[in-house]
């Protein structure tokens, strides 16, 4: 890592999509932080306990789960059933999720832009506990579809193929840290130009039957069930679910496509504590330290300037002391005024969400600078006594409160994880951009789905959104028509209205209608005399941006020089270059005709278009259109009526529905709309799901019984050790961590079983105490004649 990196190109956040313990979206995530929600599942306490061996209290029933993590939309995006019921669920509900954020950034639909997608995974569970028993006993081994459906290696790859993204797709795997390095490499990317956009972020599903977990003393998990960050009563983390995508683009471009900026991203960094640590799962101040400062250096801000850190915050007895001393360390400049920094964390909400909790902390940093508020943290009472809050800037409170700041507002936001992977990044709230002024007084709002059930319940979701929202005038609501048009994907099942303010869209949005049937075949009829279909130019020219510079390429193209518009021009001329402009743009849009029928004096005009339009003959062609006669037209369906009463608006609604690949690029031409956040689709989803395979329980010795009676002391550790380390022989003068690479994680294991096995309270860390297998007996034989003399 540079000592002094570069100056980062500013990356914005223009979409995200979520699911946490007890919240389907991003919207309720954010209510649950504020209101200070606890998503944990406290099954009844009197259920039977686990067979697990474990029934002396230390089994907690305290899980933070997403739900419904066994269904799946597998029709919309194209997934075989049996390929379904076999796939890693963290793949299905991510790819749900990177869908759903995609369109909340607008850029769901078609797009030139090359999509990147920076992803990461949890331990799959479904695999180990459902799927591979279940392909064993069934006698299958080997099968490469299995292969394809489970692995990490094909998280990134299958959101790719089945969103059709064409930049870098790369699976980032580095344990709790997983997800905010993600983020990180895709800021990279896209500051490198390797990608237009990008998806970053991550899920950890725990199994739907899980309600809980074994404490032990030491070890990571809270011995209550309740996370309690930076507090005086925490005693560890508990187990969390969850997925989450932010939509990345680089900020000038986001401004120039008048994306809707959530936050900025000003800098970020990624690094590893190396070595120099007492074990492989041991934190490290300097670490942490360093990569703070990485990122804050390439965002080219100084400490003072952050007023709130979303800290990686697990409670645990080593974890938090060890991050709050490199926060001191980086934050706590003499220029620092106190309490002027809070300090949060996410984790007592919706616990450890493992590889996805990086994007936890980044999505509700995002929303916190976006909206000012910052939520507080549950649980927080009084400060651990390891950490010394009143010689530092930072606050840590349980209440949520508003977020007075001069200037814009920056967070930072940090994910450490088990083997020393440390990620940090720094976010900035920006100023909100008005929306342009509408061209057109009245707005298309077209949808579609692949279903008539799932069209109506989008309809429903919209119309909810925009009778909900505070203030929605014509300027916002050609921005809601523009997002809907170019922004989503595109199915058979169409619907579209025109409205002119929010109460007409919510009163169509309402209305009970059937989905649009499709017309293969369309024609054209041009009606009215040259004096109304002049005058039906000049109304256009007045409302429809189109029409201008259709009429100017047709002027020049038939010598008819000078005046813009249809100015100075004689009424057949006039309404023959109206008509002729209004069907041009028609073809810009998509439509196409079998048939085009006109009055006699404009019958030259339509013989020119039918005849292939070309420029060298326009002239003639309206020269030629002469006379008075309106015409007759007899009415059929897939008909576009080009006459006094013609509204683009109209037509391009009724083409939408009629299944026409309308081209709303096109429609809206140069106006500068931009792109807002809206309902999402409303996946249909199915049960894919396994059933648990029934396996016999291992024999657990219950607790209290001497497993050492038949044997010495140092056979019986040196058992402990073997087993716990996964080797057959181990010297007993070999040390424990210089030797044989032991790390806390190990120790806290053989402690408990040495606990169990030989029913004595010693250190659930005695491997450090007495780092060899000589060692530890002797502190075992010393500590057994103790008991037995007392």
């Amino acid at each position: 890592m540079q000592p002094t990196p570069l100056h980062a190109r500013p990356i914005a956040v223009i979409g995200m999509a979520a699911r946490f313990a007890g919240a389907d979206n991003v919207e309720e995530y954010w209510a649950n932080l504020v209101n200070g929600v606890e998503s944990v599942s406290r099954p009844d306490e009197g259920e039977s306990v686990p067979d697990d061996g474990v029934s002396d209290g230390r089994y907690v029933r305290a899980v933070a789960k997403v739900g419904d993590v066994e269904s799946f939309d597998a029709d919309h995006f194209r997934v075989p059933p049996a390929e379904a019921v076999t796939m890693d669920p963290q793949q299905r509900v991510l790819l749900e999720v990177a869908s759903a954020a995609l369109e909340d950034a607008g850029y769901a639909g078609e797009r030139e832009a090359v999509v990147g997608v920076f992803v990461g995974s949890g331990e799959n569970h479904y695999f180990r506990e459902y799927v591979a028993p279940t392909e064993a006993r069934a006698g299958r081994g080997g099968d490469v579809r299995i292969t394809l459906a489970n692995e990490k290696d094909f998280l990134a790859p299958r959101i790719a193929f089945k969103l059709g993204l064409t930049g870098p797709a790369i699976t980032v795997q580095t344990g709790c840290a997983t997800a905010l390095s993600a983020v990180a490499l895709a800021c990279a990317s896209l500051a490198a130009g390797d990608c237009d956009i990008a998806l970053a972020g991550g899920v950890s599903l725990l199994m739907p039957d899980v309600d809980g977990y074994t404490y032990t003393e030491g070890g990571i998990l809270s011995a209550d069930g309740r996370c309690r960050a930076f507090d005086a009563g925490a005693s560890g983390t508990i187990p969390g679910s969850g997925a989450g995508i932010v939509v990345l683009r680089r900020d000038a471009d986001a401004q120039a496509g008048r994306d809707r900026r959530r936050a900025v991203i000003r800098g970020w960094a990624v690094n590893n504590d190396g070595g120099s640590r007492a074990g492989f799962t041991v934190p490290n101040i300097d670490g942490q330290e360093t990569v703070i400062r990485t990122a804050l250096a390439r965002a080219d801000m100084t400490p003072e300037q952050v007023g709130y850190v979303e800290a990686h915050g697990t409670g645990t007895a080593i974890g938090d002391p060890v991050e709050f001393e490199a926060l001191r360390r980086v934050f706590a400049t003499p220029h620092r005024q106190p309490r002027t920094l809070t300090l949060g964390a996410v984790k007592p909400n919706i616990g450890h969400t493992d590889a996805a909790a990086g994007v936890a902390g980044l999505i509700k940093a995002t929303l916190a600078v976006e909206r000012a508020v910052m939520p507080g943290t549950l649980h927080f009472r009084a400060p651990n006594p390891e950490i010394d809050l009143d010689s530092t800037p930072f606050t840590v409170t349980a209440e949520t409160r508003a977020w007075d700041a001069e200037g814009p507002r920056v967070a930072g936001v940090s994910s450490f994880g088990l083997g020393g992977s440390n990620a940090h990044v720094v976010v900035e709230s920006v100023s909100a951009v008005p929306a342009a002024d509408a061209a057109r007084s009245r707005q298309v709002l077209a949808l579609s789905a692949r279903s008539d059930e799932e069209l109506e319940r989008m309809r429903q979701r919209l119309a909810d959104r925009l009778a909900a929202a505070p203030s929605l005038d014509l300027s916002t609501l050609a921005d809601t028509a523009h997002t809907l048009a170019v922004g989503r994907a595109r199915f058979t099942r169409r619907w579209a209205a025109v409205a002119a303010d929010r109460a007409e869209a919510v009163a169509r949005l309402r209305i009970p209608a059937e989905a649009g049937r499709p017309t293969t075949r369309w024609s054209l009829a041009i009606h009215g005399t040259p004096d109304e279909l002049a005058a039906m130019g000049e109304r256009l020219l007045a409302t429809e941006p189109l029409l201008g510079p259709a009429v100017a390429e047709l002027r020049e193209e038939a010598g008819l020089t000078g005046q813009p518009g249809l100015t100075n021009l004689a009424p057949h001329q006039a309404g023959a270059l109206a008509a002729l402009g209004v069907v041009r743009i028609l073809r810009r849009l998509g439509l196409t005709f079998s048939r085009i029928d006109a009055p006699d004096w404009a019958r030259p005009a339509a013989q020119w278009l039918a005849g292939g339009a070309d420029p060298a003959s326009l002239a003639a062609a309206v020269d030629a259109c002469t006379g008075a006669d309106a015409g007759s037209i007899r009415e059929r369906a897939g008909q576009v009526l080009v006459g006094p009463s013609f509204d683009l608006a109209e037509v391009a609604a009724a083409a939408w529905r009629a299944g026409v690949c309308v081209d709303w690029a096109a429609y809206y031409g140069d106006e500068p709309r931009g792109r807002v956040p809206l309902p999402t689709y409303p996946f249909t989803r199915r049960r894919f799901w396994l059933e648990r395979p029934e396996v016999q329980p291992d024999h657990v010795e219950p607790r209290g019984s001497s497993s050492a009676d038949a044997t010495s002391v140092v056979a019986y550790v040196e058992k402990v050790w073997c087993e716990v380390l996964g080797v057959q022989h181990i010297a007993h003068d070999a040390h424990f961590v210089d030797d044989l690479g032991g790390d806390s994680l190990y120790a806290v294991e053989i402690g408990a079983r040495l606990n169990a096995g030989l029913g004595l309270d010693i250190p659930v860390d005695l491997p450090f105490v007495a780092p060899t297998i000589a060692a530890s007996a002797a502190f075992l034989d010393q500590t057994l004649a103790m008991e037995t003399t007392s």
